[in-house]
């Protein structure tokens, strides 16, 4: 791999374009299907879209690489297909249309921050890097990206949503290819098909199934928010400047919790860190549920800093020390396929069935809930010392 300022700063970079887009599409993406005439429901549908392909696109695409034993040419594919299908929106209108094209372009998007989690956390493990003051610039690029666009739609047709994720997905696809690929594994074959049968081994390990489901639990709370809260905001009159300022305020706790994510996890430990977080989300979802003014709505995005970025940079960590070498963009593509995929397409296509009957505050009392059943099953996670391997 490159020297360590070298692999920093091009991981860096890759976040900074990744989540930027991101903070186009999460927040403003449902205002544009709005304004060519979709109702809540297709927006759900077409919101699910994504993570229904990530509960086995990143799988395949992780286990492909690990046979391998080479990341770097998947991950310059899967970008270059997003950037293709992501195009065709500029062509369709209609419901089906654009559901097929997003399901079309989550089967390369979906794929790809999995396998550069893994070359992420071989830098962490090897080149000793903080993982967190370089995951925190995809934050920064989040929030910039996010406030600059609620300004440009108040005066700007919602098609600048299209071009602008279209612009930034050409900038993924130039940043890929200037990063490190797998860290040399001195005991791994790839192709030989041990690491299949050590895959399946694993899964059925109680340390490994718990915290899959802690995840799974922690991102289907988070269904309502992705899919609608744009959409709850601007019901309530909020303008569309006002609602990117909110998001950002949001990934701004998130940038300030994984600066100091490092000594938080050098003195909790992942397990520790986790339920910190998830207790958390419960006490965020309740805001959202209980009140709609900003007195409620500020504190409420501020947790963003445990629901997303310290849980974020725990799990990440955990998945990594659960795996073995040979197997860790398929440990990285499962976190991935299990909570942004299954856990948040249940979440966000019931959000949008159930979104016009009860309404959000209803819906983000249900998130409530469901964060909570991932704090109480986080609290059976095995202490550190319980590893997956049984060693």
């Amino acid at each position: 791999m490159p020297p360590v300022s070298n692999t920093a700063r091009h991981l860096a970079t890759f976040y900074l374009g990744y989540f930027g887009l991101l903070g186009i599409l999460l927040p403003y993406l449902s205002l544009y299907l709005l304004d060519i005439g979709l109702n809540p429901y297709q927006i759900g549908v077409i919101g699910a879209m994504t993570p229904l392909v990530k509960t086995v696109a990143p799988s395949l695409w992780g286990w492909a690489a690990d046979r391998r034993g080479s990341r770097r040419p998947f991950m310059r594919l899967a970008c270059a297909g997003a950037l293709g299908c992501f195009s065709l929106l500029l062509g369709v209108r209609e419901f089906l249309a654009i559901a097929a094209v997003m399901a079309l372009y989550a089967v390369f998007t979906s794929s790809i921050l999995p396998l550069v989690e893994a070359t992420a956390m071989e830098a962490v493990e090897h080149l000793r890097v903080d993982y967190g003051r370089i995951r925190l610039w995809g934050s920064v690029g989040f929030i910039a990206f996010t406030l600059g666009m609620g300004p440009v739609l108040d005066v700007l047709p919602s098609v600048t949503v299209l071009w602008s994720i279209l612009a930034l997905l050409a900038f993924n696809l130039w940043s890929v290819y200037h990063l490190p690929d797998s860290h040399p594994l001195p005991h791994a074959t790839p192709g030989s098909g041990a690491e299949q049968g050590r895959a399946r081994d694993l899964l059925t390990r109680r340390p490994v199934v718990t915290f899959y489901g802690v995840c799974l639990l922690m991102q289907a709370s988070h269904g309502t928010y992705y899919g609608f809260y744009s959409v709850y905001l601007e019901g309530l009159g909020y303008p569309r400047g006002g609602i990117g300022l909110l998001w950002a305020l949001g990934v701004g706790a998130e940038v300030v919790a994984m600066m100091y994510s490092g000594p938080l996890l050098s003195r909790l430990g992942t397990r520790r860190l986790m339920q910190l977080a998830v207790a958390l989300t419960v006490v965020r979802w309740a805001l959202l549920a209980t009140g709609q003014s900003p007195a409620w709505l500020v504190p409420a995005q501020l947790l963003h800093a445990a629901s997303f970025g310290l849980f974020h940079v725990a799990a990440v960590t955990h998945t990594h020390r659960l795996m073995p070498a040979a197997l860790r963009a398929t440990g990285q593509s499962l976190y991935s396929s299990l909570s942004f995929g299954l856990g948040l397409t249940v979440a966000m296509y019931l959000s949008g069935v159930y979104y016009e009957g009860v309404g959000a505050p209803t819906l983000f009392a249900a998130s409530a809930g469901v964060a909570a059943l991932a704090w109480g099953l986080s609290l059976t996670l095995p202490r550190p010392g319980a590893n997956a391997s049984g060693a």
